[in-house]
Parts: C-alpha cells; structure tokens; sequence
C-alpha cells in the first residue's frame, strides 16, 4: 500500500457506450487530478483504463495521464473499482457528486512540488502551437500532450484536453490549485524557452558549417594547380 492519498470519483453511464460502463477522476495527493478514467468490461471482468490520446504518426493510442508508480496504478485502479461497485449499487437519486476542493488544506506549496519537464519544439507548428511537452510531478504522475501555445497575449501552457458531446473542452490532467499551475507552466515556458536557444544556436552552427564548407570547395575549384577529374582519368 502506497502512502498517497486518493480521491476517486466513478460516474457510472445509465447507458453504457460499448464496453465502457462508467467514468471515473482521480486526484493525488491534493496535487492533481486526472479525468477520464474508463471502467471497462470485458470477458474477464471489470478493468480500468487511463485516459488516452491517437499518435497520428502511428496511429497508436497511449495513455495521456498516468501514475508512474505500478503500486499506485494499481492501488487507483483497485480504488476506482470499488468506487464503481458501491455507487452502482444505489439509485440514480441517491447517487452524490461532490467537486473536488481546488484549494485544499493540507495541499502542498508549489514551492514543494517536484516538476520534470521535456519539451519537443515542432519545426512545423500546428496552427497555434508550437511544442509538445511532458510533466511529470513529484515523480508521481506523469501529463503527456501539455502544448506550448502561442496567443496574441505570448505564450501559454495548456493542458491536454478532450471534448465533450456538448463541444465543451475539458482538462483531461490538470494541477487541483492554481499556484502549482502557474509554477508548471513556468517550467514549460523556461524549458521551451531553452530548447529554442538551443536549436537556433544547432541551426546557425550549422548553416556556419555549410557555408565554410562551400567556401572551401569554391577554393578548391579555382586552385589552377588542382586536376580536374578528367585530366586525371585522362
């Protein structure tokens, strides 16, 4: 047993869609919460699923939201279960969904928070964003798909989103107070900050190199006492 503290609410679906049977959240620590969850039947019995998003690339699906602990998965997704066993078993009226405290107590500073970032800058930005980036807190959970994204007010961090039947977006991850958002989007910024740097000293390196290279060759070609292929070959 994990020491983490889990908050778990299941939503079960009056009608199912597909194997789907409910949906659940699921906040750490007073930290951050992740949406989305899926309880799934299959012919094994009840599983739970994270969040996932399409690599268009490949095609493949991959979680978006996750812990990265194998015993805190596995203790949430226990949890979850027996969530959806007890407030299955109660009429719809019955049933009460409180909203997570975005400001709880014993929530730590942000100060206290361990955030590892890793930002891909795009060389071809879609529309309006410009990189892609992982998060990973307190080496607990981890947010795939935060998007660096540019605005007519500069930059911002957005976390991963998904649509709802409405056409309402939502967070699908998301840090529970806003002191720790505004830190995490701090470490975005800062991270692709630098990465551009980077790359723009990478690229002028580069068109450098090229250059003194062409120069040379250029040297070369001129230099009367170079042979040129067919006079050696001759």
């Amino acid at each position: 047993m994990s020491e983490n503290k889990l908050d778990i609410r299941v939503y079960p679906l009056d009608a199912p869609q597909g194997s789907t049977k409910a949906f659940a959240s699921a906040a750490f620590d007073d930290t951050v919460a992740i949406r989305g969850i899926r309880v799934v039947e299959s012919e094994k019995g009840l599983f739970v699923t994270m969040p996932q998003s399409r690599d268009r690339k490949t095609n493949e699906y991959h979680d978006t939201a996750f812990p990265v602990n194998g015993d805190l998965r596995r203790e949430m997704n226990r949890a979850v279960l027996e969530e959806y066993d007890r407030i299955s078993a109660l009429a719809p009226d019955q049933r009460s969904y409180g909203k997570p405290d975005t400001e709880p107590a014993n929530a730590k500073n942000a100060a206290d928070v361990k955030i590892d970032i890793r930002v891909f800058p795009l060389n071809e930005p879609q529309g309006s964003t410009k990189a892609f980036a992982n998060v990973t807190i307190d080496d607990t959970i981890a947010i795939r798909g935060v998007r660096v994204v540019e605005s007519e007010k500069g930059l911002f961090a957005a976390m991963p989103q998904s649509q709802d039947r409405d056409g309402k977006y939502h967070d699908i991850a998301f840090p529970i107070n806003g002191e720790l958002r505004k830190a995490i989007t701090k470490a975005v910024l800062d991270e692709y900050s630098g990465a551009e740097k980077t790359n723009c000293k990478s690229l002028a390196d580069s068109l450098r190199q090229g250059a003194e290279r062409a120069a040379e060759n250029t040297a070369v070609s001129r230099d009367p006492s170079a042979k040129s292929r067919t006079e050696i070959m001759g």
